[in-house]
């Protein structure tokens, strides 16, 4: 019998099909609360949320730039020419989501702005302008008003940009011809005046030098010029945006007032005067010109970076401020590149001019003018061919962004989607439902099913015993012989018969983890049902705490086992019969002082082996497990043990120590009984108390009698169960047919 349950130990039980479908009817309430309550939020909030309307509309940013296209090469005057780039595609997106634009729009379409969500489609050039709002015109009219704003506000910034250029290209295209009408004349009045009509060959190589470096010095002045013009172009436009609110970068248009700033630019004027009382000494070879020229070199750098730190601890985010402030230190940077190259330039120009010093002062007039007259043309041509480009640029001005795809009313609203989020809200309540069923399932801690015994305790579940709600039919003698919780009982001695296949178990200790399991009970209705197979059945109350079988069984509990252990009494003389045959009990006794001891003693052991003798099986109803060590003392020299467990109050955690307990202790488990069980699986599907019409009409007619004889036949109380085995039942119904008829 041992291999048989350390086989079943081994077998480790799985959660079944049949468990889940139990715990679902169980907590059935909590998941169909969950579903209705999900489900009507669902509902309300669908039929009470107003329509919203999208619509969407796609602006193309073109990528082409928007510079214009002028002669490189060297010449300094080609940056000031050169237009803005168009700005990136994240930076045209914050300008359409600018507070400005929103403005502009909202009075375009009559106020009502609805929500706009601007996003780029990856990998294009392509803007995505979405509006959600309640109307479907307003949706529709907001992202077309917006593309329209924009494309006028880049388009006027473009021309009106093209138009300042086109402006200062003009002006100093008169002031270049001015100047080179006034050269050719001052030539012309030199010559007349001192009839000089060229200059001496021998003399041209000195010349040549003398206007390569004049030439090489006037190419720096005008790119100074150049980047100074350019400075102020910048610092202009700052100061615009600063006095439009506009510069949320900084309000810093200069570096100027920056502490560090000003004590380089002192270094700069002192090492330039320095340096302009040296020459008179000293040539530009010397070392110590070489030195003081590095160290201006030096300074300048240390100059760009200190307004560039400068720059970048006031910048801010506006990115056309910033760029602005970049090209600023970029210019000012390249300004002290070219004051120090300018230096070098009059350095090489003296050294010329010293060279032509024996030459006469009119030749070098002469060739002056001339120098003057070809940097005036120059300039002019220069701006001459600038005004032409500007003037093109402006009749033909590039498209910067276009209206790829309109926006158009709506006719259905995107949300709510009523049937899609009704049905959501039902699948999210059923979900939920079962989640928060399965987590309760998951907290609680009590036994709820024979399956779930089995996989706790690693032992097989002998019988499910009913709930019995009328105190008055917890034994099986006063119920009828087809009911439910006879058929239990039956099927609870059938299990133990199979269990004990293989051995010998002649004592049964019943136990349970916890008081209040039913235990005794159990006790006293397996024993009946084990006497109705015709065996012989002591019990014995071991219970010697809380002995409980003398009140179920209406007997005196003294003398008993206490009487038997201690030696005043024999088991023939404290053996009492009960009204049910076969059934013989042996009640507590006087409580003692010392039950465990008394239980674990030699003298226990020698009782049990006579009372074993004495009938076909003796049952020993002991105190809990859990409560006291009777039950382990008593497990260990018994040939069985059974745990009763309430079904739906014991906890897994009291089970399984009570479980360990008596594996400690050696003990024979022969498995578990679930008692109490009120659902549909414990087997019983036809009610607690169904039972044959004949047999039903006879307990009735019993109950009417208030437990009297009818014809010398007994229906109910004490005499009818008791009297019937397994094998008269056709006899019983015969009778209490008889008794009815009489």
């Amino acid at each position: 019998m041992q291999d048989q349950i350390d086989t079943f130990t081994d077998a480790t039980p799985t959660v079944s099909l049949r468990e889940y479908g139990d715990i679902l009817r169980r907590r059935r309430a909590i998941i169909l609360q969950t579903f209705v309550i999900v489900l009507v939020i669902g509902v309300l909030y669908t039929l009470f949320t107003a329509p919203t309307y999208q619509a969407r509309a796609k602006l193309l940013i073109e990528p082409q730039a928007s510079g214009l296209t002028i002669s490189s090469g060297t010449d300094p005057l080609a940056e000031l020419f050169r237009l803005n780039t168009q700005y990136s595609l994240a930076t045209q997106m914050e300008i359409l989501q600018s507070p400005e634009m929103r403005e502009k729009v909202a009075k375009d379409i009559g106020g009502g702005l609805p929500g706009m969500t601007i996003s780029g489609i990856e990998g294009t050039s392509i803007i995505l302008i979405s509006a959600e709002g309640e109307n479907p015109e307003t949706v529709a009219a907001g992202p077309n008003a917006l593309m329209e704003a924009y494309i006028g506000k880049i388009k006027g910034e473009k021309e009106q940009q093209i138009k300042d250029a086109l402006e200062f290209a003009k002006k100093q295209a008169d002031d270049a011809n001015k100047r080179l009408n006034r050269l050719e004349k001052e030539l012309l009045d030199f010559k007349r005046k001192n009839r000089v009509a060229q200059l001496e060959a021998n003399r041209d190589e000195a010349i040549k030098a003398a206007s390569e470096a004049g030439s090489r010095y006037a190419q720096l002045q005008g790119g100074i010029a150049g980047v100074k013009t350019r400075i102020a172009r910048v610092q202009a436009e700052i100061e615009r945006l600063v006095r439009e609110n506009k510069a949320t970068v900084t309000d810093v248009v200069t570096s100027a007032g920056d502490p560090r700033v000003q004590k380089i630019e002192e270094q700069i004027d002192a090492v330039v005067v320095q340096m302009e009382g040296m020459k008179q000494e000293y040539r530009a070879e010397h070392p110590r010109m070489q030195a003081l020229q590095e160290q201006l070199s030096t300074l300048h750098k240390r100059l760009g970076e200190a307004r560039q730190s400068y720059y970048s601890r006031t910048e801010r985010r506006n990115p056309l401020v910033t760029r602005l402030q970049d090209s600023l230190i970029d210019q000012e940077i390249e300004l002290g590149v070219l004051y120090q190259q300018s230096a070098s330039a009059a350095q090489a120009v003296r050294t010329a001019q010293e060279r032509l010093a024996r030459f006469p002062a009119f030749e070098v007039v002469v060739n002056e003018l001339e120098r003057e007259r070809e940097r005036a043309k120059q300039t002019y041509d220069s701006y001459f061919s600038r005004l032409t480009d500007l003037e093109l640029k402006l009749r033909n001005l590039p498209t910067l962004a276009s209206r790829l795809e309109l926006a158009s009313v709506p006719a259905t609203p995107v949300r709510p989607k009523r049937a899609q989020n009704i049905i959501f809200a039902g699948l999210l309540g059923l979900f939920l439902g079962l989640g928060l069923a399965l987590l309760m399932e998951l907290i609680d801690d009590r036994i709820n099913s024979p399956e779930e015994a089995e996989r706790v305790l690693r032992l097989p579940t002998l019988g499910n015993v009913p709930l019995i709600e009328e105190e008055g039919l917890r034994l099986i003698r006063d119920i009828s012989t087809f009911s439910p919780l006879m058929e239990s009982y039956r099927t609870l001695r059938t299990n133990i018969n199979f269990a004990a296949v293989g051995s010998t178990v002649r004592s049964i200790v019943v136990t349970s983890s916890v008081p209040a399991e039913g235990k005794s009970t159990t006790c006293a209705n397996l024993a009946m049902a084990m006497a109705m197979d015709g065996r012989r059945v002591i019990i014995v109350d071991a219970d010697l705490r809380r002995p409980s079988q003398h009140y179920l069984f209406k007997i005196s509990s003294s003398p008993g086992l206490t009487d038997i252990l201690v030696g005043t009494h024999t088991i023939e003389e404290v053996l009492q019969p009960t009204s049910v045959p076969g059934v013989s009990i042996i009640p507590a006794g006087s409580p003692p002082p010392n039950p465990a001891e008394l239980l674990g003693s030699d003298t226990m052991g020698a009782f049990l082996a006579h009372a074993e003798t004495l009938a076909d099986v003796v049952l020993l109803d002991s105190p809990p497990t859990l409560a006291v060590a009777d039950g382990a003392v008593l497990a260990a020299r018994a040939d069985g043990v059974l745990l009763v467990i309430a079904y739906g109050e014991t906890k897994k955690g009291s089970t399984k120590t009570a479980r360990e307990m008596l594996g400690r202790a050696n003990a024979n488990v022969l498995g578990v009984v679930l008692n109490r069980m009120d659902s549909p699986g414990s087997g019983y599907y036809y009610g607690k108390y169904y039972v044959p019409a004949a047999d039903t009409t006879a307990l009735s007619v019993a109950r009417q009698n208030g437990n009297g004889t009818g014809n010398g036949s007994s229906v109910a109380g004490t005499d009818l169960a008791p009297a019937v085995r397994d094998t008269d039942r056709a006899s019983a119904v015969d009778e209490a047919a008889a008794d009815r008829e009489a």
